[in-house]
């Protein structure tokens, strides 16, 4: 986890610099609290590696979560000078490279005919995929770091900047079509979680704690909620970023937010259904049935999509500071800090498996195409693995 500090004035920023070394000084047992030892896996699953890529799409200490993207049986990766490279998902060949020259810090978005690259400084470029190359259809520059990943429909691009604001941008000529702004706080974590689209409405979430629905056409607010309310004196005690990526599914939004709560959402109005106290700044999968989150402590938990009640909470990775989930058949996989990938049953939350590819951490969420799954660490490397069945 990563702070950002909005740009107040100086002095509010200096008081915010000084709380966060106090507070470092008085080390809280949080921040303090070693990972938990691996634990002994009886007749646990077993793996082939398949596959080892060095991408160079590493995640350095001023970039965010550069998370591969996958188009289908294509990989296509950005490293932090705007490199794009595609691999083939089944061989791991490279199959050709494109320079941006932008400094990406998130990954890219994009389908079979358009791909779409941000940066730091607020550049973004979208490029139509011609054959096997791409051509530039606009650049275009905004005020602000991007730090997620845009939406898109036919028509419009829907972007997320870190100084709050979400902006409407036409994407057959990157003319900004409506801009809205939401208050930043003081202190707020590195990232954002990207808007979503549910039919004519434009869904985001802020550092706030609120979420809020706009009017894809005109930008008017259809309605906004508090996912989470501010609480105690100091501005980390203040945090409540809606950091984590949400869902949307059958017209509820399931979304949590950092020292706050998890909450199932009516998208057309933005009624609560049912809420309850979590923290997690990690996106979330679900199926049917349940939720499955990471929390900020990094215990797994499953959660009852109609009611909001715990299926299951799994805390055998307390503190290992665990990826997002991915949902793989009836399993549950994350990575760790130290390289590995671990399985759990998706029924009961039974830690089943364990391998690692590598030894460095994995901020990146695991993902599946066909019947293997792949997992990026920090320095960019790929691996692929297949479970072997009994």
């Amino acid at each position: 986890m990563k702070l950002y500090f909005s740009p107040v004035s100086w002095f509010r920023a200096l008081i915010a610099v000084w709380l966060i070394i106090f507070l470092a000084a008085c080390a809280s047992t949080d921040n303090s609290e070693p990972p938990a030892p691996l634990t002994e896996i009886k007749n646990g699953l077993k793996f082939n590696q398949l596959l080892t890529i060095k991408t160079g799409a590493g995640i350095s200490s001023g970039s965010y979560n550069r998370q591969p993207l996958l188009i289908g049986d294509e990989i296509l990766t950005v490293d932090a000078d705007g490199l794009i490279k595609r691999f083939d998902a089944n061989s791991g060949k490279l199959n050709w490279e494109y320079e941006t020259n932008i400094q990406s810090i998130t990954g890219l978005i994009g389908n079979d005919s358009i791909i779409i690259a941000s940066s730091r400084n607020g550049e973004l470029n979208v490029y139509d995929r011609i054959s096997d190359d791409l051509t530039l259809r606009w650049s275009a520059r905004l005020k602000s770091e991007i730090r997620s990943p845009p939406v898109f429909n036919s028509d419009s691009l829907f972007l997320r900047t870190v100084d709050g604001r979400l902006s409407s941008i036409s994407l057959a000529e990157g003319l900004i079509q409506w801009s809205v702004t939401h208050q930043v706080p003081p202190l707020s974590l590195t990232g954002n979680s990207a808007p979503a689209l549910y039919n004519e409405l434009v869904i985001a979430g802020f550092d706030d704690g609120k979420m809020a629905a706009f009017d894809q056409a005109s930008g008017q607010v259809a309605w906004e909620i508090a996912v989470s309310q501010p609480t105690g004196r100091s501005e980390i005690e203040r945090l409540v970023d809606v950091d984590g990526q949400f869902i949307i599914r059958n017209g509820v939004i399931y979304v949590s937010s950092y020292q706050g709560r998890i909450a199932a959402i009516q998208a057309i109005d933005g009624e609560e259904l049912w809420s309850r106290k979590f923290s997690s700044f990690n996106a979330m999968t679900m199926d049917d049935n349940a939720i499955y989150i990471s929390s900020d402590i990094s215990h797994i938990w499953s959660i009852d999509q109609r009611t909001g009640s715990a299926l299951w909470k799994q805390d055998v990775l307390n503190a290992r500071k665990i990826s997002a989930p991915l949902l793989f058949e009836d399993k549950i996989i994350v990575g760790d800090l130290d390289g590995y990938i671990h399985w759990f049953n998706q029924s009961d939350g039974a830690l089943i498996g364990r391998l690692r590819p590598n030894n460095k951490r994995h901020y990146s969420t695991p993902f599946k195409w066909d019947n293997q799954i792949f997992a990026m660490d920090s320095d960019g490397t790929l691996s692929s693995f297949k479970l072997i069945q009994k």
